[in-house]
């Protein structure tokens, strides 16, 4: 913002330059602009060439006009300026004495064309290799010194100094060139109006309306209060007010004060941000030539996606020209030139944070994003009713990019779970894990596909609805009972104990081992979940207590019962209807209880046999 400020205000000066050498010779036009364009190049090194008409008008006012004036600053790529029409009012009076007294300059039909940067162009994150990324980030870096080496502090000095009681800027147009041919951003200045110019630390009000063009168009509406001390070359910002719009959802409103350096390029800004319904305020520093460029510290009452502009001009531009107005569906790349050129240190608290589809209230992070690795040093927050403590990194200095993430969330209500993903609230109960994971890709479907590492799944009071297990075992208990169920048993489940150990890898969630305890049942097992299409398979082998029969007397159980594995098949996908995920394997249990009354009744008789042999084999006095 502030070297566009720089082109708005400070490269037109070198025009007032020009106007302030011409009053005074009023005499031959064609005579007075050779040598006020001498006069300028002298000073500064500018060239400027008056292509229209140069004269005094009276009458409303006492103004020098000129007409279609072009201004080529000395150094190379720098930019171009030519502008329609300049007007310079003068008091009347000190004409005569040959002094100039400035009320007030209006430049109208302003273009500054501005050449594109020095800096690399933002690397595409599909083409170029692991060492071209090293080469991007030292090239940025020595460009940074570059420039903060050559930085020109001292661009509002001039019009400050003249005390101009007036100035006024209209239908301006700054074109800034992209590299690559890619296409230039304009940004057309409505109007700038200003008053009472000086460098005595008097207030200056300053008005300022302009628009980016592009898709979405992106509106500024600002005015501000504002001083500055030329000695020390330091802006204060006593009050601003601005509005923007386009660039987030809904208008984003700010207002800041603070002080600004204009030879570091330096502001200490304090904040009050307002969008839709979200409120915050905080501090934030800008170093345009140091790191972090950008260091914020922000309260927020709800997490809006106007934070994105937290990772500075160029990440924010090099994000607006990536994301479109389409679904994301997973499979857009991964923003990754925006995160290479963040410089950002943020500490965030927010009281309530929307992230699609779920809601995290009592937010706190705390991140560094530079070159292209963003660090979330802390992760805090309730999520579903349960607390969550993490950490994550995002490495896209390479290629592809890196993720590692490390935590756990306690106590997760698992109906408040499914309810933020509209399903149906078919589980009930608290879950906790805790995990450690590494992934890479170029796509958030890759990240996810991608994912390595283990979590610990355990949880407390979980109850399955439309689903009930021991009822399912009942049935086939009372068939191998030959009788009827009594009771109506409830179609759910409820465990005692559920247990997990999920690995991820190559697409897929492995549980193993699986465990569950019911009241009169154990489950052990384990399953597969396919991470893009959420299908899943699990085999479990049950183990039936004594105390079945309490659920319903059909269901009593033997050691011949108890002594067996009963297999327990579910599969299915998750969202759909958990009483069609079970069934009961009773054939193969069938099989099994045939098998072990056959070896019970070859023990019971090859008993028998055993008993006869040893009869015969006795002498006849030691059976009497």
């Amino acid at each position: 913002m502030l070297r566009i400020l720089a082109y708005i205000i400070g490269i037109p000066l070198l025009l007032l330059l020009l106007a302030v050498v011409l009053v005074p010779l009023l005499v031959d036009e064609q005579r007075l602009v050779t040598m006020a364009a001498d006069a300028v190049e002298e000073r500064s090194g500018a060239r400027i060439t008056v292509h229209g008409d140069a004269g005094l008008a009276l009458f409303p006012r006492v103004a020098l006009n000129l007409g279609d004036t072009e201004v080529n600053l000395p150094d190379p790529g720098q930019p171009e300026i030519r502008v329609g029409t300049l007007a310079v009012e003068v008091r009347l009076w000190p004409l005569f004495t040959g002094e100039v007294a400035i009320t007030g300059i209006e430049l109208n039909n302003l273009e500054i064309t501005v050449p594109a940067a020095e800096v690399p162009a933002t690397p595409e994150n599909r083409s170029l290799t692991d060492a071209e990324l090293d080469r991007f980030f030292e090239a940025r870096r020595r460009a940074r010194r570059e420039a903060a080496e050559s930085a020109a502090g001292g661009a509002l000095a001039l019009p400050m100094a003249l005390n101009i009681q007036r100035l006024q800027i209209s239908d301006a147009r700054i074109t800034l060139l992209q590299a690559d041919d890619a296409e230039p951003v304009i940004i057309e200045i409505e109007s700038l109006s200003a008053q009472g110019l000086n460098l005595d630390g008097e207030p200056v009000p300053l008005s300022l309306r302009l628009r980016v063009a592009g898709e979405p168009v992106v509106l500024l509406d600002l005015d501000a209060t504002f001083s500055v001390d030329g000695e020390q070359q330091q802006l204060m910002l006593r009050e601003a007010d601005a509005e923007l719009s386009g660039a987030t959802p809904q208008p984003l409103q700010l207002q800041a004060n603070g002080t600004v350096d204009l030879e570091t390029r330096k502001a200490d800004l304090e904040l009050v941000l307002r969008s839709g319904d979200m409120r915050g305020d905080g501090t934030l520093r800008y170093a345009g030539f140091e790191s972090p460029q950008i260091d914020a510290t922000l309260q927020l009452n709800l997490l809006d996606p106007a934070l994105l502009l937290l990772a500075g001009p160029d990440a924010a531009t090099a994000e607006t020209e990536k994301t479109g107005n389409g679904a994301d569906t997973g499979d857009a790349p991964l923003p990754l030139d925006a995160l290479r050129l963040a410089d950002t240190r943020a500490d965030i608290t927010v009281d309530r944070a929307v992230i699609e589809p779920h809601t995290i209230t009592d937010l706190h992070l705390q991140l560094r994003a530079l070159e292209g690795v963003v660090t979330l040093d802390t992760i805090t927050g309730a999520v579903h009713g349960g607390q969550l403590d993490a950490t994550a990194t995002l490495n896209a200095r390479r290629s592809i990019a890196q993720l590692d993430t490390r935590g756990e969330f306690k106590g997760l209500d698992t109906a408040q779970l499914l309810a933020a993903l509209d399903a149906d609230p078919v589980l009930t109960g608290n879950a906790s894990a805790n995990w450690e994971l590494t992934s890479a890709g170029r796509t958030r479907n890759e990240l996810v596909q991608g994912l390595l590492g283990e979590v610990q799944l355990t949880t407390a009071d979980i109850v399955l609805q439309q689903m009930g297990i021991e009822r399912m075992l009942c049935e086939v208990v009372a068939q191998v009972n030959q009788e009827s169920l009594q009771a109506q048993l409830p179609a759910r489940t409820e465990f005692e104990t559920l247990t997990a150990t999920i690995k991820l890898g190559e697409g897929e969630a492995l549980l193993a081992p699986l465990r569950a305890e019911l009241a009169h049942v154990a489950l052990r097992g384990d399953g597969r979940l396919d991470l893009a299409t959420t299908e899943f398979r699990a085999d479990f082998r049950a183990q039936l207590g004594s105390g079945l029969a309490e659920v319903d007397p059909a269901c009593r159980v033997n050691e011949r019962i108890t002594s067996i594995a009963w297999p327990v098949v579910c599969k299915g996908e998750l969202g759909g209807e958990p009483g069609e995920w079970c069934r009961v394997d009773s054939r193969e249990i069938l099989q099994a209880l045939a098998k072990g009354e056959l070896e019970r009744q070859v023990k019971k008789e090859g008993g028998k046999l055993l008993q006869k042999l040893l009869d015969r084999t006795q002498p006849k006095e030691e059976q009497q």
